[in-house]
């Protein structure tokens, strides 16, 4: 089962939980993406009891947010999150740094990036149609992309050497 519908079925069969969503909703999508955490727990506890297997974080946060846009769409959590775009590019930014923090700049040709520019529509297209988890796929396309024309530049400058 997908965790957008295990969402929502929990908040079809808890009125409680529906309170808590509607109220983190209106909080923002910074005190809905918060509680994603309590959320994944609940449904963990649910789905052991049925044998299946836990949702990832990232995946319980992309559907507490697309349920927020779909079922409360005037609410502060319904509306484009800069702030957890802005995270999830530096998380992004951050695994490619420690991947290639020990190569100096002689070691490395010039990347070819244009690969990446695909993958940067995608991103763009995402956030203009406030769709988190399309964008976070769009961005590890991106960062993927990064990484392989860092490693083809590094391909090709040992190939010359």
């Amino acid at each position: 089962m997908k965790a957008t519908a295990a969402i929502a079925q929990l908040l079809r069969d808890s009125a409680e939980w529906r309170a808590f969503f509607r109220g983190c909703c209106e909080a923002g999508a910074l005190r809905l993406r918060s509680q994603a955490r309590q959320f994944r727990n609940e449904l963990g506890e649910r789905d052991r009891a049925a044998g299946a297997e836990a949702f990832a974080l990232s995946e319980v946060e992309d559907a507490l947010l697309t349920i927020a846009r779909k079922v409360l769409p005037d609410t502060p959590a319904a509306r484009w999150d800069p702030e957890l775009a802005a995270e999830l590019c530096a998380d992004a930014l951050s695994r490619i740094s420690e991947r290639y923090v020990g190569i100096s700049a002689a070691e490395l040709e010039v990347p070819d990036f244009s690969a990446r520019d695909l993958s940067a529509e995608r991103m763009n297209a995402a956030a203009a149609a406030n769709d988190p988890a399309a964008f976070r796929g769009a961005l590890g396309e991106w960062e993927q992309a990064t990484i392989g024309a860092i490693e083809g530049s590094l391909e090709r400058r040992s190939g010359a050497a």
